[in-house]
């Protein structure tokens, strides 16, 4: 099954970028997009946040290119929180794809079978990476003056993400996360 909102084939990625924490990193062909995906996804936060606030355009789109940029801060936050959580699991991750959309975790071989417990803290890891970096820089933003109102929202949107991520949806994090929650509640004591 493809990951949610990867419109790519992620199985044969196109150019390796680099290495970091043991893990390869990797593009697909259509990865370039990916900046124009954040950007539009930028722009329609923005849009959506000022309606009806009278910003002119300009403004729109700068705030919404801002946006952007912090949505996919937000989306390396979490990837690398999973890089981390896996390594702590002891189930280290082999790859990372970046595609035009999102990243996608790659666990080849015995690393993609294994317990379930390993497989929640490794699903936990961008969650809860998200939600730290979030609350840290909501934290610090209300304690500053000038460029909190930035931080704070670059703290919201990971936030948003942790709990998006979360979601009991095939193929995201909280998929796995709720299954195992509600398969211990149905077990024999």
């Amino acid at each position: 099954m493809r990951p949610l909102l990867v419109l790519e084939d992620t199985t044969r990625p196109r150019w390796r970028l680099f290495s970091f924490f043991a893990v390869e990193w990797w593009a697909t062909g259509w990865a370039w997009a990916g900046p124009l995906f954040w950007v539009a996804l930028g722009w329609a936060v923005a849009g959506g946040a000022d309606a009806g606030t009278g910003s002119g355009a300009l403004q729109r789109v700068a705030v919404g290119t801002v946006y952007g940029a912090f949505l996919w801060l937000a989306n390396v936050v979490h990837t690398l929180g999973h890089v981390a959580a896996a390594r702590v699991a002891g189930t280290p991750m082999d790859a990372v794809v970046v595609t035009s959309t999102r990243d996608v975790n790659v666990y080849r071989g015995a690393k993609r079978e294994v317990g379930e417990r390993s497989r929640v803290v490794r699903s936990m890891g961008g969650p809860l990476a998200n939600a730290a970096v979030g609350a840290a820089a909501v934290a610090v933003g209300v304690q500053m003056d000038g460029v909190a109102g930035w931080l704070r929202t670059f703290g919201v949107f990971n936030l948003c993400i942790a709990v998006w991520t979360l979601m009991p949806v095939p193929t995201m994090d909280g998929w796995i996360v709720w299954r195992w929650v509600f398969s211990r509640g149905r077990r024999a004591p």
